[in-house]
C-alpha cells in the first residue's frame, strides 16, 4: 500500500456539547500545527460552544440531536456536501483531554501508506492510562480484550483520536448514534480486516467543563449496554464491503 498524503488532505471532526471553556484554545492549536480544515459539530450545546468554534476560524454545523455518534455522522455528511472532499479524516474529542501534536504522529501512520486506519491508544503509557476513570479503563480493557479474542487482531483500546482514510470511513457505512459508535468503527474495521495501526497517545483530566460519562455511574451503564449491542449487531447482522 502506497500513499501520498499531506496535512492538507487531512480534515479534523471535532463532536462538541458544551465545550466552550476547552475549544478556543485547543482549535488554536489544531490551526498553528496541524490543519486549517476544522469542522466543529456543536451537539445540541446550550454554552456559546458555536459562537467560540467560529471564532476560531473552524467551520461549524449544528447537530440538534444529541449524541456523540449523531455528531460524527452530521461531520461526515458536512463532508459529503464538498465539491472537493479531503482525503484523510481525523476525529478528535473538543474537553482537551487529548493532546493535539498526537494527531500527526497517529496520522503519520496512515500518511505513509503502512494502513488505511489508526487510532490512539491511551492503554500502553501508564500515565494516560492511570488519568482516565475506573470505570472507563474497566470498559476499554473488556471491550478491548473482546473485539482481539473475536476478530484475532489485537487492540488495546477504543479512544476518541481515529484516523482514517475517507474511502475507507464510506465503506463502514457508519450508523450509530450514541456511545456505541467507537466500537462500531473498531469492530468493523477489525471485521472487514483492513489494515490498522495503534499508536500510544498522552490523555490529561478533564480540567474544564464536564464529563458525559466518566463518573456518572448511571450513564456508564447506558453506555456499556450500547457498546455491547452494538457489538453483536456488527458481529451477526454486518456483511463487510468488497475490497477493491
Amino acid at each position: 500500500m502506497t500513499a501520498n498524503f499531506t496535512m492538507k488532505d487531512l480534515v479534523v471532526i471535532i463532536p462538541a456539547h458544551n465545550e466552550e471553556d476547552t475549544l478556543p484554545s485547543l482549535l488554536r492549536s489544531i490551526r498553528t500545527s496541524i490543519t486549517q480544515n476544522i469542522i466543529v459539530v456543536d451537539n445540541a450545546s446550550i454554552d456559546q460552544t458555536r459562537i467560540k468554534a467560529q471564532k476560531e476560524g473552524a467551520t461549524v454545523i449544528v447537530e440538534k440531536r444529541l449524541g456523540y455518534g449523531n455528531a460524527c455522522l452530521a461531520g461526515i455528511n458536512y463532508l459529503r456536501s464538498l465539491p472537493k472532499i479531503p482525503r484523510v479524516v481525523c476525529f478528535f474529542d473538543g474537553d482537551g483531554q487529548s493532546i493535539v501534536d498526537d494527531i500527526q504522529q497517529v496520522a503519520r501512520v496512515v500518511f505513509e501508506g503502512r494502513v488505511e486506519y489508526c487510532q490512539g491508544t491511551r492503554m500502553i503509557q501508564k500515565s494516560s492510562r492511570n488519568r482516565l476513570g475506573t470505570l472507563a479503563r474497566i470498559a476499554n480493557r473488556f471491550y478491548s480484550y473482546i473485539l482481539s479474542v473475536t476478530y484475532r487482531q489485537h487492540i488495546t483500546d477504543l479512544g476518541p483520536l481515529r484516523i482514517v482514510t475517507w474511502k475507507t470511513l464510506q465503506r463502514l457505512d457508519m450508523k450509530t448514534p450514541s456511545y456505541g459508535w467507537t466500537m462500531e468503527m473498531s469492530s468493523k474495521i477489525l471485521k472487514a480486516g483492513i489494515t490498522h495501526a495503534e499508536i500510544p497517545v498522552r490523555y490529561f483530566q478533564r480540567t474544564k467543563g464536564k464529563s458525559k460519562i466518566s463518573g456518572n455511574t448511571g450513564s456508564a451503564i447506558k453506555a456499556a449496554l450500547v457498546m455491547t449491542f452494538t457489538y453483536i449487531r456488527v458481529l451477526f447482522f454486518w456483511r463487510p464491503f468488497h475490497r477493491q
